[in-house]
Parts: C-alpha cells; sequence; structure tokens
C-alpha cells in the first residue's frame, strides 16, 4: 500500500540573503523562494503526480499489486504479506556551484569569467512497514538524486579588437528537464525498493548460519538476480 504525499517542500539554500535586513528565518526563507530560477515556477501537484505514478506504474511492472490509502480497508483485513510505504517527505531543492572558464591570449595572459552551474536535487524520506511476518519492522530511508546544467562553454579572442569573448552554449535546465526527473525518480524509488523487499526476504528465510552474506539486485533489463547493489537507500533509522 502506497501513501502518497500532496505537499512538496522546495529550497533554494543558495540564494543570496542580506540578514541583517531579513533576520527571521521565515523572511529569509521568502526571499530565497522568490529569488529562486526553478523552485517557484514548480508546480507541486504535477511533479507530485509524476513521481507517484511513475512509481507505481514501475512497481506493476515489477509485478507488484499497488494498492493506495483509501482502500486500506480491504488492504489491511488481508493476511498476505504485505508492505507499506509511507512518503514521509519530498524535497526539491535549487542550486549553484560556481565554475570558471580560462583563456589566454597570445602571451600566454591569463584571462577567466565565473559562470553558474545549476542543480536540482530530489531528496525523499519514506517510511516502510512490513506487515504479517514474523520479523516485522519498520524502517525510515532516504535517497537523494539530482540533475545538473551541462556545461559548454569557451573563451575566444578576437584578434581584430583585441577582446575576449565568453560563448556560453550550456544546456541547462529546463522546467520540462525537471518534471522528467521527478518521473525517473519515482522509477529509482520502485526499483531499489524491489531489492531491499528481496533482500529482506532473503534476510528473513536465510539460514542463520550462512556467513558473508550478500545484498543481491535484480537487474530488470536482463530479467536475472546478480550480487551486490549498485545504489540502495540510506536507512535512517
Amino acid at each position: 500500500m502506497l501513501a502518497p504525499l500532496n505537499f512538496l517542500y522546495k529550497d533554494n539554500p543558495g540564494a543570496y540573503i542580506d540578514v541583517s535586513r531579513y533576520p527571521g528565518r521565515a523572511q529569509q526563507d521568502s526571499v530565497a523562494y522568490f529569488n529562486s530560477n526553478y523552485v517557484q515556477y514548480i508546480s507541486d501537484s504535477i511533479l507530485l503526480t509524476c513521481f507517484t505514478n511513475s512509481m507505481i506504474d514501475r512497481f506493476v511492472a515489477l509485478g507488484y499489486e499497488v494498492t493506495l490509502e483509501e482502500s486500506a480497508d480491504v488492504f489491511l483485513n488481508s493476511d498476505n504479506p504485505k508492505w507499506i510505504i509511507q512518503l514521509s517527505q519530498l524535497q526539491l531543492e535549487e542550486n549553484f556551484t560556481p565554475r570558471y572558464i580560462y583563456g589566454y591570449d597570445d602571451e600566454d595572459e591569463e584571462y577567466y569569467q565565473q559562470y553558474r552551474q545549476n542543480s536540482i536535487t530530489i531528496n525523499s524520506w519514506l517510511e516502510v512497514n512490513h506487515l504479517n511476518t514474523e520479523n516485522a519492522r519498520k524502517q525510515l530511508l532516504y535517497l537523494s538524486g539530482y540533475i545538473e546544467d551541462f556545461p559548454d562553454q569557451n573563451v575566444s579572442l578576437s584578434y581584430y579588437d583585441g577582446l575576449f569573448y565568453f560563448n556560453d552554449a550550456r544546456d541547462t535546465i529546463s522546467m520540462n528537464d525537471i518534471y522528467k526527473m521527478a518521473v525517473s525518480s519515482g522509477k529509482k524509488h520502485a526499483e531499489l525498493l524491489f531489492d531491499y523487499f528481496m533482500n529482506d526476504y532473503i534476510r528473513t528465510n536465510l539460514p542463520k548460519s550462512t556467513a558473508n552474506r550478500k545484498e543481491m539486485h535484480y537487474n530488470y533489463k536482463l530479467n536475472k538476480i546478480e550480487a551486490g547493489l549498485i545504489e540502495r537507500f540510506d536507512v535512517v533509522k
């Protein structure tokens, strides 16, 4: 059973804020929000719908039957082993990294230009609860993923007028890229949860005398189980 979110946290930690003019935390949050290039324009409902629907679609493709919390009575009355996934918090974070591009004249004197490389991160916290098993347990999991501008800059020297020019041909993040990221993130969450559920099953059913048990990964493209996790959730508690 999946309990989705209806609220998206948004943050812009890279914003410049005059703390002497805006000393309060609420004021600073407001200034950062309205000085953002992305987060203030993102639709919460569209992003959350993209994330949740993609997560459900991937779960179904991986063989799970997914129930939403509106059908909780039917779900909870079943005696079958089951998982409850509560999306506790989803955060969209905008930031940037200062980058530099360098150029040299015919006397090897160095010139440079600073530019911003924008990044957008989706941070998630989700609570997973295993029911109707002898080893029922609840854990809080964390995952973070990001996209960023693709840098493609150069500095050219015009010998005609003796000036340097900064040629900015970056592939910058668009709003559509952020919504696509939400789709990819929802899919990724389902795939990593598949590994999490599979390894929990192995851990529960493998004889306790077995030593050096490896974490396993399901490669859905090759339809095979492989040893070793390429990616995983961080267990918060």
